[in-house]
């Protein structure tokens, strides 16, 4: 890992000191959601990811994926989306936590996400939270 961004992963973890939010580095306690970690690699091979931050407040999953570089927070598609190409999902903070988020909402019981991509540092940064709701249909 680059050291410019263990110096945002930082900055991001006394954000969440602040607002008094614990969140697992790097996997999560929840047992449920670390089993879901083991298949959500970035590169779509089925191995293992990890977020920078992830955890649950009330019944929320939060997940943050950051990069250190203001030009690395969001790659569109040409629907003007954010892509969720391979490529994409590594390079960019949004894109990882889109990724992230989609993944742990549908294999997990949690279906509620606030993903959140976060670029820069403590004086130059951007900061985008996404929510992502899995609706559960019943087939019956």
């Amino acid at each position: 890992m680059a050291k410019k961004e263990v110096k945002t992963d930082l900055w991001v973890y006394e954000l969440l000191k602040e607002a008094n939010i614990s969140l697992t580095a790097q996997g999560c306690d929840i047992q449920e959601i670390d089993k879901a970690l083991k298949t959500a690699s970035k590169s779509q091979t089925g191995n293992t990811g990890y977020p920078e931050y992830c955890g649950v407040v009330k019944d929320f999953i939060i997940v943050i994926e950051d990069k250190a570089s203001l030009d690395k927070h969001m790659c569109k598609d040409e629907k003007d989306l954010i892509s969720l190409e391979v490529k994409a999902v590594k390079d960019y903070a949004m894109n990882g936590a889109l990724f992230y988020g989609l993944h742990l909402a549908a294999n997990t019981s949690y279906h509620k996400v606030l993903a959140f991509g976060i670029s820069g540092n403590e004086k130059h940064h951007k900061i985008t939270p996404l929510f992502i709701n899995m609706i559960i249909r019943n087939t019956d």
